[in-house]
């Protein structure tokens, strides 16, 4: 796979407007983490296992919020995503909150590469949830994950299964897509009747 920067940069600036808008409907976040609330899943804090005193980097952290939640449980993070937004968001939030954290705004890519360069090493990364699809090469990122972890770290990944949201709550498929013939998936590519179509129910 190839590396797009320009594709990035146009997910900077959707990521921008994004984070506004997702976080102008949750009301008093500091004051929900200062009172001892936690945006994680159970199951994030069992695999994240005992991080006290630990160095965790969350890459892909948005605006901060899991990355504040991991610390409050007693490690020193590091978040860091493309988002100018969303790292000045968690800045704000970390402070706002009594929290310790350190967010740096970067393209995940040349961070990898540099931390690697500088010797920066954690004892656990972590990303999750909605993270892997915004990623145009999954091999470079592991590789650098691999890059920065001490010997014997951990890498925490818990993502949505590509099915999520094909299926709605019942397990009934929630779009009506289907192939204009059943033949469809054994003909090529170029062959119209191999495009994938919604039904004319919508």
């Amino acid at each position: 796979m190839v590396i797009r920067p320009d594709l990035h940069e146009n997910n900077r600036l959707s990521w921008n407007a994004a984070t506004v808008a997702h976080n102008r409907h949750k009301p008093d976040q500091a004051g929900f983490l200062r009172g001892g609330g936690s945006t994680l899943f159970p199951e994030e804090i069992g695999l994240l296992g005992a991080v006290q005193g630990k160095a965790v980097l969350h890459l892909l952290c948005n605006s901060g919020q899991d990355t504040l939640s991991i610390a409050a449980l007693g490690a020193e993070v590091t978040g860091v995503d493309i988002s100018d937004e969303a790292i000045d968001f968690a800045q704000r939030l970390s402070a706002e909150s009594g929290i310790a954290g350190t967010f740096e705004r970067s393209d995940v890519y040349p961070w990898l590469e540099k931390a690697a360069s500088d010797g920066r090493r954690f004892d656990t990364v972590f990303c999750s949830y909605g993270a892997l699809c915004w990623l145009s090469d999954l091999g470079t990122f592991l590789r650098g994950v691999a890059g920065v972890l001490k010997t014997g770290g951990r890498f925490v990944c818990m993502e949505f299964h590509p099915f999520a949201m094909i299926f709605d709550e019942q397990g009934a498929p929630k779009y009506r897509w289907h192939l204009r013939s059943p033949s469809a998936i054994l003909t090529p590519a170029t062959n119209s009747s191999a495009v994938w179509a919604t039904s004319s129910a919508r």
